[in-house]
């Protein structure tokens, strides 16, 4: 650790997927109790006059930056050779840490995640910034929204940056253009690298491979991507021609913006309804991305065992027009009634649940929307005493509560309104929590129900306070988080003591004092520090006194 203070923070424990390389650290505001994300800079000699002027521009401009899947910067700052930039604390796991745990996304999930993003780098590119380092770990998801992190307007030549050498999947995921000259990013790289990470979350694996640095530099030149569409089977096509539209090597043969790559994520999500299969698509023609390639469509049709047959030179061929021969008709006629009996027969209580299932198994806010909107309700509906009401009950309050939840973070995070008093409790309960104070969190989600629960305009609040109990009794992270970190903070300040080296052990004491004091589970380590104050204190009076 660097330090225990940064200006007005309380530097407590590293973050990242991996802590050892990370340079960012959770940290507490000390004035106003808020745990944020600090990211650290040292410069040699703390870097000149100019550089420092540049680097105060930069976080101003960053502090403009208000867009609900790009993560707040609050500032930055200088701290003797160091610099730093704070924002928010998003709680979650990065694409990366997912994509590790699950190897790879369903598409559904892929275009739930391309969705938000592209509307970020629309909003990031309207204001002349480019990311420059998309990927799976530039991308938290909290909850159920994935978050852009790690903004910067002059990442490649400021000296205020990292160091790290990328790891050999890190330049896989890289523009072409940007392998020798990586300062020279613009709106179209962020095109490519959004593309990359699309392509690694649905397929699992990065669009170009290599066992050396040299020979992915090479392969970002010349290899060509693999098509989404043929590792991942049930791929609609115009997600998979998107992808390896964004992936083409040349920057003007990628989509024109990021406002048409939203327009093109559009396109997916209303014609993927049909859930046609992306051989079917290719080897009939479709409308929006059409493939030219007459390999392609070959191969498509040998996916489907539609095979060319040739006429021999003898055969005569039916001159009628193939939609007004009879046994098209006949079969057009048995399928719309076909297409009328399944349309018109109520589907069964049974039926109504595995779809519920389903839709809840994909873990998206809308196909829960869509859980509790559809068959949940429709079984409450037809069968209110069936063998499934009560489990469709509770799947609809589960829902309510994520869906609050959701939306409450959203609230806090873009600083909108707080509706009712049930909104206001929770939020004052995850900022015990933020802080590690669990038992005050408890405290204020149970006078939550207690005060709230007869009131059935608040039922959702009360059951996600129930659920936000039942989560920190089980878990004890914060408490345990935490305790860990102020004792790591004693031990140290006692080594400290043992060199005699008094006057740094006292302000650790006096930072823990100062950021904990308040919080009731750390009581016994916060009086220990209490008493190291005292016993130190009146050792210093009596080496002073004649």
């Amino acid at each position: 650790m660097p330090r225990s203070r940064l200006g007005p923070l309380a530097v407590e424990s590293k973050l990242g997927d991996n802590p050892t390389d990370s340079c960012v650290w959770r940290a507490v505001h000390v004035q106003f109790q808020r745990s944020i994300a600090v990211k650290i800079f040292t410069a040699p000699f703390g870097g000149t006059h100019e550089a420092r002027a540049a680097f105060a521009a930069e976080w101003e401009s960053l502090k403009a930056i208000q867009h609900p899947a790009i993560v707040r910067c609050y500032g930055g700052g200088f701290e003797e050779t160091d610099a730093y930039l704070a924002h928010e604390l998003v709680h979650g796991e990065t694409l990366a840490s997912q994509l590790d745990r699950l190897g790879k996304l369903s598409w559904e999930a892929v275009l739930e995640l391309a969705e938000p993003l592209a509307d970020a780098l629309e909003y990031l590119h309207s204001k002349q910034i480019v990311h420059g380092a998309i990927g799976p770990d530039k991308i938290m998801i909290s909850g159920l929204s994935p978050i852009l992190i790690d903004v910067r307007l002059n990442r490649f030549t400021s000296p205020y940056r990292t160091a790290r050498r990328p790891k050999l999947k890190e330049l896989a995921m890289r523009a072409p253009e940007l392998v020798d000259c990586p300062h020279l990013i613009t709106p179209q790289s962020d095109l490519y690298e959004f593309g990359s990470t699309l392509y690694l979350a649905l397929t699992g694996h990065p669009p170009i491979d290599g066992s050396s640095a040299e020979e992915v530099k090479g392969n970002l030149q010349f290899q060509t991507p693999m098509s989404p569409a043929k590792i991942v089977l049930d791929c609609p096509v115009w997600l998979d021609k998107l992808i390896l539209q964004l992936l083409d090597k040349n920057p003007a043969a990628r989509p024109p913006s990021a406002t048409a790559v939203k327009l093109a994520l559009a396109e997916v999500r209303k014609r993927s309804m049909s859930r046609v299969g992306v051989a079917e698509h290719a080897s009939s023609g479709f409308s929006a991305l059409k493939v030219t390639d007459q390999k392609e469509r070959d191969e498509a049709r040998s996916l489907l065992g539609r095979q060319k047959v040739e006429l021999e030179e003898d055969a005569v061929p039916d001159a009628t027009v193939w939609h007004d021969q009879a046994w098209v008709l006949l079969a057009a006629m048995l399928l719309l009634l076909a297409v009328i009996a399944y349309a018109a027969w109520p589907a069964s209580e049974e039926s109504l649940r595995r779809k519920a299932e389903a839709l809840i198994a994909q873990e998206t806010r809308s196909a829960l929307s869509d859980a509790k909107i559809h068959p949940l309700r429709e079984i409450l509906v037809r069968f209110p005493d069936g063998q499934h009401a009560d489990w469709a009950r509770e799947q609809i309050d589960q829902i309510d509560v994520v869906l609050f939840l959701h939306q409450l973070s959203v609230k806090i995070k873009n600083n909108l309104p707080i509706k009712h008093q049930g909104e206001m409790l929770h939020k004052q309960a995850q900022d015990y929590v933020a802080i590690g104070d669990i038992s005050r969190a408890l405290d204020k989600y149970r006078s939550l129900i207690t005060v709230l629960g007869e009131d059935e305009r608040y039922k959702v609040a009360v059951n996600a306070a129930e659920y936000q109990i039942g989560l920190l009794e089980k878990s004890g992270v914060g408490v345990s988080e935490a305790s860990r970190i102020v004792q790591k903070r004693l031990d140290e300040a006692d080594r400290l003591l043992a060199d005699h080296r008094v006057v740094e052990a006292r302000k650790i004491w006096y930072s823990l004092v100062e950021l904990y004091g308040g919080n009731s589970d750390l009581g016994p380590l916060i009086a220990r520090a209490q008493q190291r104050l005292r016993e130190n204190s009146s050792d210093r009076r009596e080496q002073d006194s004649p």
